[in-house]
């Protein structure tokens, strides 16, 4: 795993509430690593302190003390301005409650952050939420409002949406808990895919048994402390039928992915030629681009 880049790491990390005159030490002391293209599982009991977790790893919450480092910049130093700004840029979200923008369509939902970064032109934006869509199996309901969705479209809108900025890692707060079961298992199976053919990176809460069996390390969380020791998962068939179906799948799948690739690049030429980027940011975001094209490769030739 050493050789991996780390895409998240947070150091003695301590989340503490004040109630009445009493303190009360949520999180005590943590200390992690996530390694780019892990799926992190985060169980453990109400009350134990794995949303308040999630929520100070995204940015959400800040903690009473320690350090969480996100792509190499210690975000718990940035002001509140600069924290909008990289939690727009390098962060996704997708929340059990799907968050969408109700008087958007879904295609306008997947647009939308990529508008508010001014990195995308509106062409851009467009082309690439409809492949994001196409990738999620919406492609059909691109114009639809999500009142006109069901549960499990919705929060594949949620997926999309939280792809739309590439981000480094996508945080995901029990994304199944409104879903019935084959819903659940077609977001479960949705979240492996797009972590093996392209890589993203995610760390997710849940009460769900069956997201262990696609995680890369289960993370169990109690009275504030982070044990790294998962048991054996088991496998639910619902989940294993919606997974075979999607790598059946697959060269869509790829193809769809490749498509956002190549708009991603030509936005980075674009911006750099224009000056928007320096040259240092520039060959950073190229490398990661390089990095995933190539694992689209391997796929490509199965």
């Amino acid at each position: 795993m050493s050789d991996r880049r780390v895409v998240l790491e947070c150091r003695d990390l301590v989340k503490t509430y004040s109630a009445g005159e009493t303190a009360v030490r949520v999180l005590k002391g943590i200390n992690l690593r996530v390694y780019e293209g892990e799926i992190i599982v985060i169980m453990g009991p109400s009350g134990s302190g794995k949303t308040t977790l999630l929520s100070i790893l995204g940015t959400l919450e800040k903690p009473s003390s320690g350090d969480v480092i996100i792509a190499g910049t210690n975000v718990t130093e940035l002001s509140e301005e600069e924290l909008t700004r990289f939690r727009l840029e390098k962060l996704g979200f997708v929340f059990q409650s799907y968050n969408l923008l109700r008087n958007l369509t879904a295609i306008e939902n997947v647009m939308f952050p990529m508008l508010v970064s001014g990195n995308y032109t509106f062409g851009e934006a467009r082309r690439k939420a409809h492949e994001l869509l196409k990738l999620v199996g919406l492609e059909k309901h691109v114009d639809k409002f999500p009142g006109q969705l069901s549960g499990g479209q919705q929060q594949r809108v949620a997926v999309a949406r939280a792809l739309a900025n590439d981000p480094e890692i996508i945080f995901m707060d029990e994304p199944t808990g409104n879903l019935d079961a084959k819903s659940s298992a077609r977001v479960l199976s949705l979240v492996k895919v797009l972590n093996e053919i392209y890589g993203q990176t995610f760390m997710v809460v849940t009460h769900n048994p069956e997201l262990t069996m696609f995680a890369s390390r289960v993370l169990y969380i109690r009275d504030g402390v982070v044990y790294q020791n998962p048991p054996d998962g088991l496998f639910k068939r619902s989940v294993s039928e919606e997974l075979e179906e999607s790598r059946r799948k697959l060269s869509a799948i790829v193809e769809s992915q490749v498509k956002i690739l190549r708009i991603d690049a030509e936005n980075l030429y674009r911006r750099a030629k224009s000056g928007l980027i320096d040259e240092g940011e520039f060959r950073v975001l190229l490398e990661r681009f390089e990095r995933r094209y190539r694992l689209l490769e391997q796929y490509r030739k199965i």
